[in-house]
């Protein structure tokens, strides 16, 4: 199985949609006025950023949704802290780079109202779920 979308709630779209284009290389596919924007990223997973009213068909988000974030992996320590460099270079007000769950990481809030993680890879080790754990 393979994920091949994210759709985010974002206070602001057009400002995320400049945000992962310029720092994270995305590419936009489909701009729907500032309700919603259609991006991509270069392995093809999609990322969604809507406006929408927080009741959506009979769906309410819940009032703390903006705890939510996604995570770009970087290839090194290196490359973590230019990008954070970067953003604050640009004026971004971002906590530096620290140890983090097992990774060197940083987390900007977009101004959508949800946050990026920029990280290095974290070991993620698969531990076996015990037989009594599937009942």
């Amino acid at each position: 199985m393979k994920l091949n979308h994210i759709n985010l709630y974002s206070h602001d779209t057009l400002a995320d949609q400049a945000l992962f284009e310029r720092y994270f290389g995305l590419q936009t596919l489909v701009v729907r006025s500032d309700k919603m924007v259609i991006m991509q990223d270069d392995a093809g997973l999609v990322l969604i950023l809507n406006h929408f009213e927080r009741r959506l068909g009979g769906f309410v988000y819940p009032e703390d949704f903006d705890t939510l974030h996604i995570g770009f992996i970087q290839p090194s320590r290196d490359v973590v802290d230019d990008l954070y460099t970067r953003l604050c270079a640009e004026g971004w007000e971002l906590q530096p780079p620290r140890n983090f769950h097992g990774a060197w990481a940083f987390y900007l809030k977009a101004k959508g109202g949800y946050f990026i993680e920029v990280a290095t890879e974290t070991l993620v080790i698969r531990q076996e779920r015990s037989q009594s754990a599937l009942s």
